[in-house]
């Protein structure tokens, strides 16, 4: 079996970020380690680094302090969660964290907007669902994101990304820094316009919600798991009842409906894959296309629970607002692909780098479910114990929580 650390675009950080995006710009090294990268892609992810936190450090006039991501900035709400991987899974899907059929991680999930400002939940938006799988085993994809090993699934609502590839990235990212949100897609002078995009970017934002538990959820982005090229979704399971917001005028409304069905009850998510076909339009480095459910469906190979639990407390919405994600976070026979994803290894660990420090935050990988970094907590507080429920059965370390 092949190691995906020895395929993998491994373009490792080797200068130190700025922690001003204003300050004086210092040369960003880009290692390949060996990799065929071409020279313009490794100028392009160089300035990728260098905007994203001018992202960040102009949002913050608009936000306030702390400073944020480039993107995805406002959270609903990070809450703790299983992932269990079906005990049917199909063989050829059994590598990196799918290797073992049946086996439960402790995972955090991050529900956000997608704008780079905070704004209230009622104006359309694209939303985020982040998946971050804790304690998992096997050699890191991405060496230079150091701490415990985790595993990221990062997802938007809709199936397709308003970028082709890192080219469009940085042409975009230039009016981001901006503020500028439509001047790459469409301007009248110099007159131009990427119709394309400019639909993709319409469809990703008009979303409007009624809580975060309920939209399908998709990478957007090409994967490689074992041998087999792959896009992954997560989807409400089948049966789930959603609880309906009080207010739609509170800015805050998606973090308190999603509060109050978890108050009284659970969630879940199928996580899906779906197989990119030979002769079929399933481009890598295109993530305007579409995959075609018709031609490839989606097909589940894990679960997400989400148990009754509190969520809201500052200290749990501060612990929320410091997790990172990022899709190399990632164990062995597990590869991003194509040059978005190549960028944002590198940009999402810089803008991570200059939040943290700008907000004089430490940059952290969770181990458990905790929130205070002493790997001890009171998890009889977080979650509930309905015994008026017996139907309701949850199954965790047990360590930390069982009710059957």
């Amino acid at each position: 079996m092949k190691t995906f650390t020895r395929l993998a675009i491994n373009a490792a950080l080797l200068a130190a970020i700025p922690l001003s995006a204003n300050a004086e710009q210092s040369p960003i090294i880009v290692d390949t380690l060996g990799m065929d990268i071409a020279p313009q892609e490794i100028e392009a992810i160089q300035t990728a680094m260098r905007l994203g936190p001018m992202i960040s450090e102009a949002a913050e006039k608009v936000n306030g302090l702390p400073y944020r991501r480039d993107a995805h900035a406002k959270a609903t709400g990070c809450v703790r969660a299983t992932f269990s991987v079906n005990g049917d899974i199909p063989e050829h899907f059994q590598h990196s964290v799918f290797s073992q059929p049946g086996r439960e991680y402790q995972a955090w999930v991050r529900f956000s907007n997608g704008d780079m400002t905070v704004q209230a939940d009622k104006k359309p938006d694209a939303r985020g669902m982040a998946i971050k799988l804790i304690n998992v085993d096997g050699e890191k994809i991405a060496p230079e994101l150091h701490g415990p090993k985790t595993q990221d699934f990062v997802m938007a609502n809709t199936p397709a990304f308003f970028h082709r590839n890192i080219y469009d990235y940085i042409e975009d990212m230039k009016s981001l820094a901006k503020l500028d949100r439509t001047g790459w897609f469409i301007g009248l002078w110099p007159p131009h316009i990427h119709p394309k995009q400019l639909y993709r970017a319409k469809q990703a934002v008009s979303a409007v919600i009624e809580t975060p538990l309920k939209p399908q959820y998709f990478s957007m982005t090409p994967y490689q798991l074992g041998d087999t090229i792959l896009k992954f979704s997560a989807k409400a399971c089948p049966g789930m009842t959603f609880d309906k917001p009080d207010n739609t005028d509170d800015n805050d409304y998606l973090t308190e409906v999603m509060q109050k069905q978890l108050q009284t009850g659970a969630a879940c998510f199928d996580f899906m894959v779906q197989e990119k076909k030979a002769g079929k339009d399933m481009p890598l480095d295109d993530a305007t296309v579409i995959w075609s459910e018709k031609d490839s469906p989606f097909i589940p190979i894990a679960r997400v629970n989400i148990p009754p639990q509190t969520f809201t407390s500052e200290a749990q919405m501060t612990f929320c607002e410091n997790i990172s994600m990022n899709p190399w976070h990632g164990v062995n026979e597990w590869q991003p692909l194509g040059s978005l994803n190549r960028s944002r290894r590198l940009v999402y660990h810089a803008v991570s780098q200059f939040r943290h420090n700008k907000n004089g935050a430490k940059q952290f990988e969770p181990d458990s479910w905790c929130i205070d970094g002493k790997g001890s907590c009171d998890i009889d507080k977080i979650f509930h114990t309905y015994t008026d429920k017996p139907e309701i059965k949850y199954s965790f370390d047990s360590q930390y929580y069982q009710n059957k």
